[in-house]
């Protein structure tokens, strides 16, 4: 390894110019594929297209039209007045122009079926306005006395409207939704009217991901500079490093730009994690540089040094960085497997930039005056002779105080959750919350459940089969009323026999039932297209869900099963599906995702370091101050009751990722240390006060990079950014406390190895 860094030193020094040259030409192919970048807050891209349930959401998708709803919440005084009623209507209107909706259902497009001679016909709920208060009074008592208006399209105070747009499975959603907000503003509408419904919280989140990117990144890039220029205190200081950053995002983003790889609601903070990790090995290379050249070593010998010894700790940390990240790959989340995967790929084109174009320019350019300067310590490398000399003389006490640490730490762990509550991804006090609180209270929920049954749906059988599950989903807690092709049935027969209510019931045959659909098939009833395949053969049951819950999505989805295997019982083929049951999907998926991840990611590190340090000793203590910081991590997410969601769960394989960098170069010194005679004591001593000094500069830089993301416009992002922060900050410290402490008591009475 030493050989090679060598050589590579000597290959760069040949040929810079060559090097700095090459770089520049392919980050510009690479700036290319930003234009080709995507993003995609789409839960149900999340998952595998292989996934079970992905693969019956699509079914649903296709079968019956679109399986995305925009919901728009129309607030008014009073919706049964002539105005309010107008402005719906012609709302209505325009809204089944616009390309990629399939149908609009509002009070004034409801359907009623009523009763004529020889048959029934289906007709508008509101066929004409009227102007009179009497007419519209007869109107408004009407519909707030039927199950089938109220809590669906108005509200139980007649005071909300709701309109509902379904989009087609194929359309453009983040143009549809762009449409609807245009048709709003021309109505003069947006006062009243709030978006809300699967797409549009879908095309919110991108939204909100491409102003974080905007925000964020030059807020990071600005926080680097700042933390380069008080660790080197010139310009090459800082201009260095953040070349090295800027080619790796340029880099990274660029190929999931021509790879086709979206940017999700995790991977949007990926050019953060960049930015915060790119600098490390800079910083690291060009403290060892200073030290090398304050020791009057020419630049080609002080950079030879600085890339045998700290360049190849550089390798093994990239090594094990891109491991950390890469074990996310295991996760069966499509969302959290590319931000892992590419996280990783990420951090490798960083060392190469590092040790090619960084190394290239500080071969071109000439010391800086500063670095030159001989025995002069600065404030920090004084407090960490001190912090040394404690740490070396109160071993014990150290590890007495790390163990009560953690011991308070693990004994919250149990208080932690699974949850994916997506609607907190949203500001409090937003439109978006304000209109699915709106939702919530007065139509059942923003988002919906479908239940889709294959079979002969005009056996009376099957049919009173989905009557008694939507009785039984009606009675669960978060679910509001169900509607299927057994309401319109239903409907159709009480219409048939003068609108008698006991007459409210499914036809007793399957002849009789064949004769109903034919009557509403040729009514031209648009709701019967969107229960019903045109076969016959596929049926829907849909559901509104008053919570985004996980835990609490995933009881009534146990429920619901129980309900349609006690009914159904091989009479047809039943799936549950649904953007909540993709949700809860996803939270099941991660949970899993994470356990496996970090036992992947801690084997392969715990591996990797016994390879390194050549014992299984010492490559069980440099695990230590990591594995501390992780169960710390679990710890305060469990007394603070912080759940474990989409954003929460990358937290542990990044606090590893990048953690386990501070172990290996304390440990790395530590060893070049002994191996030139130095005794324990003094090793540790000179590791402390020399790479303790990189190590803090770089923990600053990696925590404070991701502290910017407390300016996030999602809240879980902005709690993501301070644990981050507050973790790399316990990791850091572990190295230069918990381990030094381990490698004192292990090897006091060696004098070398």
């Amino acid at each position: 390894m030493k050989l090679m860094m060598e050589n590579l030193t000597l290959w760069v020094g040949k040929y810079p110019k060559s090097i700095i040259i090459a770089i520049i030409l392919l980050t510009g192919f690479f700036y290319f594929g930003l234009n080709k970048l995507e993003v995609s807050g789409d839960v149900k891209s999340m998952l595998s297209e292989a996934d079970p349930v992905r693969i019956a959401y699509d079914q649903v998708d296709e079968t019956f039209g679109g399986a995305k709803y925009a919901m728009i919440v129309m607030d008014m005084e009073e919706v049964f007045s002539a105005g309010s009623l107008r402005e719906i209507e012609q709302l209505t209107l325009d809204l089944e122009k616009i390309k990629g909706v399939n149908t609009v259902r509002s009070i004034t497009k409801a359907e009623e079926i009523r009763g004529v001679a020889g048959g029934i016909e289906v007709v508008e709920l509101i066929a004409d306005i009227p102007d009179s208060e009497a007419e519209l009074l007869e109107i408004k008592k009407r519909v707030l006395s039927d199950e089938d208006y109220v809590g669906q399209i108005v509200s139980e105070n007649g005071k909300i409207a709701l309109i509902m747009v379904q989009i087609l499975p194929q359309a453009d959603e983040e143009k549809v939704i762009s449409n609807i907000k245009a048709v709003l503003h021309k109505l003069d509408l947006d006062e009243k009217a709030y978006l809300t419904g699967d797409a549009v919280l879908d095309t919110e989140v991108d939204n909100i991901i491409s102003r974080d990117m905007s925000k964020l990144l030059p807020l990071a890039m600005l926080v680097m500079i700042g933390i380069l220029y008080f660790s080197f205190r010139n310009l090459r200081g800082v201009v260095l490093p953040l070349l090295i950053v800027v080619v790796t995002v340029i880099w990274t983003l660029g190929l999931m730009g021509y790879l086709g790889i979206p940017i999700t609601p995790i991977s949007n903070i990926l050019p953060v994690i960049l930015i915060s990790m790119g600098i490390a090995d800079g910083i690291h290379i060009l403290a060892r540089y200073r030290e090398e050249l304050s020791l009057g070593r020419d630049k080609r010998k002080a950079l030879t040094r600085t890339i045998v010894f700290v360049g190849m700790a550089c390798f093994i940390t990239s090594i094990t960085t891109m491991g950390g990240f890469g074990s996310l790959g295991v996760s069966s989340l499509s969302l959290i497997k590319s931000f892992g995967l590419f996280t990783a790929v990420g951090v490798g084109i960083a060392f190469i930039i590092t040790v090619t174009l960084f190394l290239a320019f500080l071969l071109l350019l000439r010391p800086h005056k500063r670095e030159l300067v001989r025995d002069k310590k600065t404030f920090l490398q004084g407090t960490l002779v001190k912090w040394a000399d404690f740490v070396v003389a109160r071993a014990k006490t150290v590890l007495i105080i790390a163990g009560l640490l953690i011991l308070a730490a693990g004994l919250g762990i149990p208080f932690i959750s699974a949850e994916s509550d997506f609607i907190k991804f949203f500001p409090p006090g937003g439109p978006v919350r304000l209109a699915y609180n709106v939702v919530e209270d007065n139509f059942g929920g923003a988002d919906i459940i479908q239940i889709a049954v294959k079979g002969n749906i005009q056996d009376p059988k099957i049919l009173r089969a989905m009557e008694h599950l939507q009785n039984d989903i009606a009675e669960i807690k978060i679910l509001s009323k169900p509607v299927s092709v057994v309401n319109l049935l239903r409907n159709t027969n009480k219409a048939l026999h003068e609108g008698k209510p006991e007459y409210k019931v499914l036809p007793e045959t399957e002849e009789e039932t064949a004769q109903y659909l034919l009557l509403l098939s040729l009514g031209g009833s648009e709701q019967l297209d969107n229960m019903l395949s045109f076969d016959y053969k596929h049926a829907l049951i849909q559901s509104r869900v008053s919570t985004y819950k996980s835990s609490e999505r995933a009881e009534m989805i146990n429920e619901v099963e129980g309900a349609i295997d006690k009914y159904f019982d091989g009479k047809a083929e039943v799936v549950l599906t649904g953007t909540p049951i993709l949700a809860c999907r996803m939270v099941n998926l991660m949970v899993k995702g994470q356990l496996q991840s970090l036992a992947l990611a801690i084997l392969f590190i715990f591996i990797l370091m016994v390879i390194i340090s050549r014992s299984l000793i010492y490559g069980a203590l440099c695990i230590i101050p990591i594995t501390l910081t992780v169960i710390l991590n679990f710890g305060i997410m469990g007394w603070f009751r912080i759940p474990l969601d989409v954003a929460s769960a990358v937290i542990a394989s990044i606090v590893i990722g990048i953690g386990i960098d501070y172990a290996i170069h304390f440990f790395n010194r530590y060893k070049e240390e002994l191996a030139m005679g130095k005794r324990v004591e003094q090793a540790l001593k000179i590791t402390i006060s020399n790479t303790g000094q990189a190590i803090f500069y770089n923990a600053a830089a990696v925590g404070l990079g991701f502290f910017v993301l407390v300016f996030a416009a999602m809240p879980p992002l902005g709690r993501m950014g301070w644990m981050i922060a507050l973790t790399m900050l316990f990791s850091s410290m572990a190295s230069m406390t918990v381990l030094p402490a381990l490698l004192y008591i292990r090897d006091r009475h060696k004098i070398k190895t």
